[in-house]
């Protein structure tokens, strides 16, 4: 019952080197309180189906929401 009370939230994922207006993207589920405390951003190797390729994915702010 420990790992319910674990702190978590989604983090918007786009390939390192492009910008927020390309299309290809990912939502990942990580433990913040490691990544706030060293001030880090998430990085992680995720397949991209544009290129085809296992590539880069950096941590971007997530996009405004409407409500």
């Amino acid at each position: 019952m420990a790992d319910s009370k674990k702190k978590q939230s989604k983090v918007y994922m786009i390939p390192e080197g492009e910008t927020r207006d390309h299309h290809t993207y990912h939502y990942v589920a990580v433990k913040t309180k490691k990544f706030v405390l060293e001030n880090q951003k998430l990085r992680m190797k995720k397949f991209n189906p544009v290129k085809r390729v296992h590539e880069w994915f950096v941590e971007a702010k997530l996009p405004p929401h409407s409500k």
